[in-house]
């Protein structure tokens, strides 16, 4: 756990850097008159849209488990989602969330070989639907929000390609079957050639037996249409959610003159912009992009009042909120086990 101690105190010395230079300079006056006069309807919205977010984030991992046939409860569900936002956003390219989350499945009875299945999965479909919700977007409003300086554009497009490998990465990860017995065949290579492993063959064997169960539940996911179906909606549902909140953060301040769709393809554009660059939740980055885009959709006074606000609630809040329902997930006074749902085999 040092490491993620010192990856927290990276994400805040990184999170002080950004807003000292931020807000070297403004106008806190007009800052807070700003907020003041924001429309608390608006407001309240964008917080229900983040909760949303958490919650159809929650039920995503609820459901594909119960398909693994492990039914947990919606609260151990969302201290699992809890967890991946938190130490996600703390680490560069968002990579210590998974890791923590799994852990924390095992901890429920989940093994590992159906964990990285789920987290896998997760991330494919996540990716998968911010590429369709993007490419629909940019279709339609692509000449509008695409038109900005040049590295505003190649940091977009690089992260719209980018998105698009790592889906594939993620799809060969959990479908190849060549791909996983390579990865088998480096983890006997590296236990036959480290002296200290003892027990070898037994540590093969239980690679093995888990890399079956991997490779079953992993074709369960793509043999059942409707897990696909059902996946697929829930995260595009999540991903308009968080995209909304953009919109909601926008009309707050009494801004009409660009539609929702507009206001949601830059926030599309800011997404894979950040999620390009190897900064712990895209810091300095996300707040960067962020500016530029809103001195076309707020103008130059509310630019950065848009930008705060709308942080705030799609990523400082939620890393606040995960923090300490990660505590209160992490060391619970009772832990129940998570019940394993008894199926005939061949359904799995």
């Amino acid at each position: 756990m040092k490491k993620y101690v010192l990856s927290s105190i990276l994400f805040i010395t990184l999170v002080i850097l950004t807003y000292f230079f931020v807000l070297r300079g403004c106008d806190f006056n007009l800052l807070v008159a700003s907020f003041r006069n924001t429309n608390s309807l608006f407001v309240f919205l964008t917080f229900l849209c983040m909760v949303g977010y958490v919650f159809i984030g929650s039920f995503f991992l609820k459901r594909i488990l119960h398909h693994f046939k492990y039914n947990v409860k919606f609260f151990d569900a969302l201290g699992f989602m809890f967890t991946e936002i938190y130490f996600s956003s703390i680490t560069p390219s968002y990579i210590g969330g998974q890791p923590i989350q799994m852990l924390e499945m095992k901890k429920d009875n989940v093994p590992y070989e159906v964990s990285s299945v789920v987290v896998l999965f997760n991330s494919m479909m996540n990716r998968i639907a911010l590429l369709i919700v993007a490419t629909i977007l940019f279709i339609f409003y692509g000449g509008t929000v695409l038109t900005l300086n040049t590295f505003y554009q190649v940091l977009v497009c690089l992260g719209y390609g980018t998105a698009i490998f790592v889906s594939f990465f993620f799809a060969g990860a959990i479908y190849s079957k060549k791909m996983s017995n390579l990865f088998l065949k480096i983890a006997n290579f590296l236990i036959d050639h480290i002296k200290f492993i003892k027990n070898k063959e037994e540590l093969k064997e239980k690679l093995a037996d888990a890399l079956l169960n991997y490779q079953k539940c992993a074709s369960l996911t793509k043999e059942n249409k409707m897990i696909l179906v059902e996946s697929l909606l829930l995260m595009i549902a999540q991903r308009i959610l968080f995209l909304l909140a953009s919109y909601t953060v926008y009309r707050a301040f009494g801004l009409n003159e660009h539609s929702v769709f507009v206001v949601m393809a830059f926030q599309v554009c800011v997404c894979f912009g950040s999620d390009l660059m190897p900064t712990p939740g895209g810091v300095m980055v996300n707040e960067g992009l962020t500016l530029v885009v809103n001195e076309i959709l707020y103008g130059s006074t509310l630019a950065l009042s848009g930008m705060l606000m709308l942080r705030c609630f799609n990523f400082y809040f939620l890393v606040i909120i995960s923090a300490i329902f990660y505590c209160l997930f992490r060391f619970p006074k009772k832990r129940v086990a998570t019940e394993k749902i008894s199926v005939p085999s061949k359904n799995v």
